[in-house]
């Protein structure tokens, strides 16, 4: 028998768009999104460290996937870029230096 290299299930992008929708679903519940109470962990510093790295992996892996992910979500592991702050206006009857 020949082995069917096109089945969808064996391609490894199919695979993996699997696996990051999964880690998102279990990753937006335990943040608390799609439940009734909000989520009540307490971790440790290096354990945090840890899941905010988890965080930011999975996240960005399904923005670029193009799975649903909350705005929120998005804006805290990429943040936009902060807009320019506004400048004092300037005197025009002085010579520029």
């Amino acid at each position: 028998m020949a082995q069917n290299k096109n089945i969808p299930s064996n391609n490894p992008l199919v695979k993996r768009h699997k696996k990051v929708a999964k880690e998102l679903a279990e990753l937006l519940h335990d943040l608390g999104y799609g439940t009734l109470f909000p989520p009540s962990k307490v971790m440790s510093e290096k354990a945090q460290i840890k899941w905010g790295t988890r965080k930011t992996r999975i996240v960005q892996q399904a923005v670029e996937f193009g799975l649903k992910v909350p705005q929120k979500l998005v804006d805290e592991v990429n943040p936009p870029p902060e807009p320019n702050p506004p400048t004092p206006p300037e005197d025009t009857s002085k010579a520029p230096f």
